[in-house]
């Protein structure tokens, strides 16, 4: 097994990659916090890289993050080519055949990742990435948004994997969790 590698620091991210929901229906804090993080990646002069989808949370950070002077890396499945759903925010597009690879890809073209609320896709992403930074293969920092407790049952079932003896403590390293804007934004200063 690798020794985890270490983490960098977060004043140090230029490219924030960020896992989220594709949904419109959805509580307006989720839709906030959407707006908000794609807010403070182009004020700050970063670059998000997401989904590349024309819907729902997705399509309000592109939005955002290019309104505040952003550049927008659109990592798109071939589904949403198909489909006709590909953001017209997108100032980069990395064309993918399916999730798997947009994973892969979203991750490798990060520094840092940020999730915010979403389904199974973006929970299925989150632990992804904490799986190969457990057995060393990739340590990417990890910011968990917890917009109006969105996270707290994953919350829950990480400490109580942790507590059966299931997972060790090795991703609390690598996963932070945030509450709010400026608590995100305090953690990148």
């Amino acid at each position: 097994m690798k020794t985890a590698l270490p983490l960098f620091p977060l004043s140090e991210a230029r490219r924030i990659g960020v896992f989220l929901s594709s949904r419109s229906a959805l509580p307006e804090s989720y839709h906030r916090a959407a707006r908000e993080t794609g807010d403070w990646i182009g004020r700050t002069g970063r670059t998000l890289v997401y989904g590349g989808a024309r819907k729902g949370l997705m399509e309000e950070l592109a939005l955002h993050t290019r309104a505040a002077g952003g550049r927008v890396y659109g990592v798109v499945p071939q589904i949403l080519t198909e489909r006709g759903l590909v953001s017209e925010c997108i100032d980069v597009v990395f064309h993918c055949t399916d999730l798997n690879d947009r994973k892969t890809v979203l991750m490798r073209e990060s520094d840092v990742l940020v999730v915010l609320p979403g389904g199974i896709g973006t929970v299925d992403e989150l632990f992804s990435i904490l799986a190969t930074g457990t057995i060393g293969l990739e340590n990417k920092p990890v910011v968990l948004f917890n917009a109006d407790g969105c996270w707290d049952s994953l919350l829950a079932l990480l400490d109580d994997l942790q507590h059966r003896g299931l997972a060790d403590a090795g991703f609390r390293s690598q996963l932070r969790c945030v509450k709010n804007i400026q608590e995100l934004v305090s953690l990148f200063e």
